[in-house]
């Protein structure tokens, strides 16, 4: 008899598991990526199971199901301000669904002793909102929120070898460090109070702003010191930062501080003049330019190495110079931004730049510029398009994803002219580019973010494709919005991790690939579970 009980109690258990896997891994993903057809496959699904269950154990079957659920949704919504408000919102959470399991379940304490252990052990195992990741990766490290100001929505993320180790760091913005949370305001009710509030709310502040370069250490992120790293080498890693405005108009980044540009009531007042806000926006933009210049020292930019054999590159009063191998190169140019560097089919490497119109220039032996390709704003969308050399078909040619509405894959041609090997939905405007890597220790692979099949939003998810003439082949989905991503080994180990964050969250994510066959595994689970479930109401017949 004992023996039964404990049978009974491990069945549930085992139970709740499959519960939870199937819909986190299977339900959840289907309705992200399928929307409203997930719903209409979903509806006969559950009769399915409402009929296949014996109709003496449909009432504990369905309350166990709908209560596990339930304190599962309750958990991860529990406030986690302060310790006191998580353990005191998670027990009412576990007596309320227990109790009601217990009674209208008419479901013994074991079976609800089985539903609320497992209930707990899946919300301090798994972090709920990554949990859609688990087909393909794990997450390794979900760092503390980096920035405790109000006014940035996200800082860019690169990542550089700052001390040779053959790891990379993970750099970025940040000021958690400098700057303490913001205090928790009550809700003021005296009209001095009330003012008080308003005078402190209407003026913007200048906030502490510091370069975050961190390093893998014992299983996660931590913090070098920048006091520690010589000041050569700080400013190359600003120098290998993306080129980003964080907080413009409002803010402008310059000497490790937020410096307001403008003033609450000011800047909403000249935006209601109408006739002058044009006028009003270009000047900000011109003010933006004239720091820029002053802090790059009258370039309008700047690298210390781009690519293999580019180094000290400048744009400065129309004259783009640096060294090319070791040889200096010079030339007239109307470009104000560097962008990349990719190999060409005559086996030299070539400098992308923009100014009118994307160039590729080459340099000649004597020291000479070259335009080799042209890209103009006719043929694609430049002005907030990301570009990416990648030799997607393994040839020493680097063909260019170029990012944007619509992405394109783009293959130079020996005459100067381009290819279009792929090119997005005219009508989607979510796909876009992200990377060309290995991610783990498989094949370089394309990296991109792309809206689910059916769904009308345009929130992106991060895929990971293969290229083929026939087209892109998806190998992998990450149910998440990531942005900034950055593909690199972090942690030495010789695979690549996948490092990015979500919009205004301010937390840094490291993903590592497995090679767990998670989903099959899952579906095998659901299998299992009907089967199970067909031979026992065949016995019940």
């Amino acid at each position: 008899m004992r023996s039964r009980s404990i049978l009974s109690t491990l069945g549930w258990a085992v139970y709740a598991i499959a519960l939870f896997l199937i819909y986190q891994l299977l339900v959840k993903p289907a309705f992200l990526d399928l929307s409203w057809i997930a719903l209409l496959i979903f509806i006969p699904v559950l009769a399915g199971f409402y009929f296949l269950i014996h109709p003496s154990e449909r009432r504990q079957v369905l309350v166990f199901t709908i209560g596990f659920l339930l304190l599962d949704r309750a958990l991860t919504r529990v406030d986690v301000k302060t310790t006191a408000a998580l353990l005191i919102g998670g027990a009412i959470a576990v007596i309320v669904i227990a109790l009601l399991v217990k009674w209208y379940g008419r479901l013994d304490w074991k079976a609800v002793g089985a539903l609320v252990v497992i209930a707990l052990l899946a919300n301090v195992t798994f972090n709920r909102y990554t949990l859609t990741a688990l087909s393909h990766f794990t997450v390794q490290e979900e760092t503390a929120r980096l920035y405790n100001g109000d006014w940035v929505d996200y800082f860019p993320i690169t990542l550089y070898d700052v001390d040779g180790d053959g790891k990379q760091e993970v750099i970025t913005y940040g000021n958690a460090m400098e700057l303490p949370l913001p205090e928790t305001v009550e809700k003021p009710e005296t009209e001095e109070e009330k003012k008080a509030l308003a005078e402190k709310l209407l003026h913007l502040q200048s906030e502490p702003l510091s370069l975050y370069v961190m390093r893998w250490e014992n299983g996660k992120l931590v913090r070098m010191n920048n006091k520690e790293l010589p000041a050569e080498t700080l400013d190359r890693i600003k120098h290998q930062m993306p080129t980003d405005f964080p907080g413009f108009p409002y803010y402008t980044m310059k000497d490790d501080q937020l410096v307001p540009n403008v003033q609450r009531q000011n800047f909403a007042e000249g935006m209601m003049q109408i006739g002058t806000t044009p006028y009003r926006a270009f000047m900000l933009d011109m003010e933006n330019i004239a720091n820029k210049l002053e802090e790059n020292k009258g370039s309008m930019d700047l690298r210390h190495e781009l690519g293999r054999h580019y180094k000290d590159l400048h744009i400065i009063n129309g004259v783009l110079s640096g060294t090319y191998d070791g040889k200096p190169f010079s030339g007239k140019t109307d470009a104000t931004k560097l962008l990349t560097t990719m190999m060409l089919p005559d086996g030299r490497e070539g400098l992308m730049i923009m100014g009118q119109h994307i160039s590729v220039m080459v340099v000649e032996a004597d020291g000479s510029l070259k335009e080799a390709y042209t890209l103009t704003r006719k043929e694609a969308e430049l002005a907030t398009a990301e570009f990416i050399p990648a030799d997607i078909d393994n040839d020493q040619v680097d063909e260019l994803l170029l990012a944007g509405k619509p992405s394109y894959i783009l293959k130079p041609t020996p005459e100067g002219t381009w290819d279009i090997l792929w090119s997005s939905a005219e009508g989607d405007t979510s796909f876009r580019f992200s990377n060309f890597a290995a991610v783990g220790s498989g094949e370089p692979e394309i990296i991109a973010k792309a809206k689910s099949w059916v769904s009308t939003t345009d929130s992106r998810y991060l895929r990971g494709f293969s290229y083929s003439p026939e087209g892109l082949t998806e190998n992998w989905r990450i149910y998440l919005p990531l942005i900034n991503v950055q593909i690199g080994d972090i942690d030495g180990d010789g695979q690549n991790e996948i490092i990015g964050n979500m919009y205004n969250t301010h937390r840094i994510l490291v993903f590592k690939r497995h090679n767990i066959p998670v989903l099959p595994l899952t579906i095998a689970v659901f299998v299992g579970l009907v089967a199970y479930g067909v031979v026992r109401r065949g016995r019940h017949a």
